[in-house]
């Protein structure tokens, strides 16, 4: 019978192969729909492919929507189910996704892979009757399906589950994980990178074994791919990656920032490079901490900070423990420095803080967290369209009263169809822009373009961003025509889900201790 790490490493490697299969598909489907819904394809895709899984699922539900023909409708409907099912763990909303597949595509690829996974679903939910009867289908009508050995294999599985002590070993395997590094992604799509370190620096195949260079200080690893192995120095490795270490306690240097811990550096199909850092989530936290908040705020603040920090950075963890990094050193994710951008009373409130994260049902919370809510803070289904329990709408009269907090800006017509256009979204001659849905809290859900080729809708934050956010702060604005542009009158800045930092700030000023601050944001939270 196979074992419950068998079953697992089944089960994850199978899902990733599917999401492989039905991104590459899409970059080769001939464009069945409007420009407008390729273009949302892509976007879906990207966020997907950097861990916005919030973000992907808005553009996937606006392609389900816009999409009446050809492949992109059956593959957002499938890629949607997929994300609740693994990265948000929303069980009934996955089922239900895979159930309109199987009802709208009956006898296709999408039906065998909708009822395939309905089958994963409730074996991972330990349903395991269930399960072996839907593998059983899914060898019924698809005998010779692409995962029929699978199926096969995961419906004896299911005839024969583990037993309580596997899943107990599993659960304790999974506790443990929580002290491995955090994988961050801190160089991407580069033809050459050049690492250097504060002690000598030690060039390894990833899977172990001798060391291959190394490279003593002041020297620096020229890191380049060439002639499909990676090389160091103009010496050849027969290795797509590389592992780069330094003795304990050193430092490494990729390009002008240091960091902590080790450096995987590694290969894309597109002969580019990629590094990623590997490092103790204390330490990686120690260089996130100030380059989300500044780091002469409120000590409670910064604790606030650092807590959301590190439950943002678990979750992501927890969700993306078969991908090649956790998370990015970017704005995609949540901003890391490296030792560079260290300072001492960020450590200490790290240090404060250390272990402790908000948790939902006993695992991290998805903690996204803004600069000022302007006044209230929204619904994470008002900017993503995915109901979170605690990322929900809260009253915030401190973020009201920080300075700075209401802002007006002008955007003409030309500077909006210029915006888009040089983010892969191509509209006519602007005529007019209107708010077209408006949130509880004011802020602007969708937004209504008029063109000269038509009429297009983007969502108030993906139009926010996509303009220019740093003269749109956030979607909490009025928007009236003024000539040839609009004029935004607008509190607040950026997307108003969760934490305000701005808020933080002032209740941290008030004497508000770090968990009170928490637990006003997240409702329903727990701090463990």
């Amino acid at each position: 019978m196979p074992t419950e790490a068998v079953l697992c490493r089944y089960f994850l490697r199978h899902i990733f192969v599917i999401l492989f299969i039905f991104i590459c598909l899409f970059s080769t489907v001939p464009a069945s729909g409007s420009d407008d819904t390729a273009w949302r394809m892509r976007e879906a895709d990207d966020h997907f492919n950097r861990g916005q899984y919030l973000e992907a699922l808005d553009d996937y539900q606006d392609v389900i929507e816009q999409a009446k023909t050809g492949e992109y409708q059956p593959k957002a409907l499938m890629m949607s189910a997929t994300i609740y099912g693994t990265f948000l763990k929303d069980h009934e909303a996955a089922l239900k996704l895979y159930g309109q597949a199987r009802q709208r595509y009956p006898g296709s690829v999408y039906e065998a892979d909708a009822i395939f996974q309905t089958a994963m679903v409730q074996y991972d939910r330990a349903r395991y009757k269930e399960a072996s009867t839907l593998f059983g289908l899914y060898l019924e009508k698809f005998p010779k399906g692409s995962r029929k050995d699978v199926a096969s294999f995961m419906r004896d599985a299911s005839d024969n589950p583990p037993v309580e002590r596997e899943r107990k070993t599993r659960e304790l395997a999974a506790r443990q994980m929580k002290g491995a590094s955090i994988r961050i992604l801190v160089l991407e799509r580069a033809a050459e990178t050049r690492v250097s370190a504060s002690s000598s620096l030690e060039i390894r195949n990833l899977s172990g074994g001798a060391v291959l260079q190394t490279i003593t200080v002041p020297q620096e690893a020229k890191v380049r791919f060439e002639g499909g192995v990676l090389s160091v120095n103009g010496t050849a490795y027969p290795f797509s990656e590389l592992l780069l270490t330094t003795d304990k306690g050193g430092q490494i240097r990729v390009n002008s920032v240091w960091y902590r811990g080790a450096l995987r550096v590694s290969a894309t199909d597109t002969g580019h490079l990629k590094a990623v850092n590997l490092v103790d989530m204390e330490e990686y936290l120690y260089g996130v901490v100030p380059r989300e908040m500044p780091p002469n705020w409120p000590e409670e603040a910064l604790k606030a900070q650092a807590v959301v920090s590190r439950t943002f950075a678990s979750y992501q963890m927890t969700a993306n423990a078969t991908r090649e990094y956790d998370i990015s050193a970017s704005t995609a994710s949540q901003v890391y420095g490296g030792i560079t951008a260290e300072t001492e009373r960020t450590r200490r409130a790290v240090d404060a803080t250390k272990g402790r994260i908000l948790t939902f049902n006993g695992r991290p919370a998805l903690t996204y967290f803004h600069a000022n809510s302007g006044g209230m803070t929204e619904d994470a289904r008002n900017v993503w369209r995915v109901a979170i329990p605690y990322l929900q709408s809260v009253t915030d009269d401190y973020s009201a009263r920080a300075p700075g907090a209401a802002w007006t800006s002008f955007l003409s017509f030309d500077q909006i169809r210029d915006a888009m256009s040089r983010n892969g979204l191509k509209v006519g001659k602007i005529s007019d822009i209107e708010t077209a849905t408006l949130s509880p809290s004011g802020r602007a859900v969708r937004m209504k373009i008029t063109h000269s080729s038509g009429t297009t809708v983007v969502g108030g934050n993906e139009f926010r961003t996509m303009t220019d956010p740093a003269l749109i702060k956030s979607t909490l604005f009025k928007a009236e025509r003024n000539g040839q542009g609009i004029r935004f009158e607008g509190r607040g800045s950026g997307h108003g889900v969760g934490l305000s930092q701005w808020g933080a700030r002032i209740m941290a000023e008030g004497g508000s201790p770090f968990r009170e601050i928490l637990l006003h944001y997240y409702r329903g939270l727990e701090l463990n």
